[in-house]
């Protein structure tokens, strides 16, 4: 059970960045689907996921 919420926890952080991301780019009025594509962030956001799940659980036994 420690490794879902963990899990959850990592993934709402990158969630929670990639909103901010998104935000901030379109109150600069700048389409992020225009200069990027959907499934290159997919894969960017799934890899930083799994970077910082594993900085979670890396000191444990």
């Amino acid at each position: 059970m420690k490794h879902f919420l963990k899990g959850v926890a990592a993934w709402a952080i990158v969630m929670s960045i990639a909103m901010l991301i998104h935000i901030f780019f379109n109150m600069k009025g700048i389409d992020l689907n225009n200069y990027i594509n959907s499934t290159v962030e997919v894969l960017l956001l799934s890899s930083l996921n799994i970077a910082l799940y594993h900085s979670f659980t890396k000191n444990e036994k």
